[in-house]
């Protein structure tokens, strides 16, 4: 799956960078293992409205908080969650630890909605883990856009600033 990212940024002309290292799934293990990365690496967290009707994949820095119940404000849901690892699985074709937009080569089709915070767009360059928690993708912001838009994703740009 790994290597299916790279032939489709390759296809969509987006340049970009690998960086290896150990596992990370926190900013905690980013912190111990002192990866240097040139750009700002990103989290994404698979989250839900209360009746499940609607899947978000919230993308944001990697030190940034994100307070659930300003989000759920800002997208005028009444109620979010995290997804289980279960729908996780269904919709991404992913476990939990290698989360990220680059999913989405994984399945034809999908109907998560994706949530940018405007902040990584300000960035020389933004990381993304491509389905494997081994390696970071380091691309340009304005590429995110173009590799949704590919996928026709349907994404939104707010300010998730506390």
């Amino acid at each position: 799956m790994e290597e299916k990212v790279y032939e489709v940024l390759d296809k969509l002309n987006i340049e970009y960078e690998l960086v290896e290292h150990p596992k990370l799934f926190t900013y905690a293990d980013n912190e111990k293992y002192g990866v240097s990365f040139k750009g700002t690496v990103c989290k994404n967290l698979f989250l839900r409205n209360k009746d499940k009707s609607k899947y978000y994949l919230v993308v944001v820095p990697l030190e940034r908080k994100v307070d659930l119940k300003v989000l759920q404000e800002k997208l005028k849901e009444t109620r979010l969650s995290f997804g289980d690892e279960a729908i996780l699985e269904e919709k991404l074709k992913i476990k939990s630890g290698t989360v990220s937009i680059l999913n989405i080569v994984n399945v034809e089709k999908t109907d998560i909605i994706v949530v940018l915070d405007e902040d990584i767009l300000n960035h020389k360059k933004v990381g993304f883990h491509p389905n494997v928690n081994t390696v970071t993708v380091m691309i340009e912001p304005n590429d995110i856009k173009t590799f949704l838009d590919f996928y026709n994703v349907i994404y939104k740009c707010i300010d998730l600033l506390l």
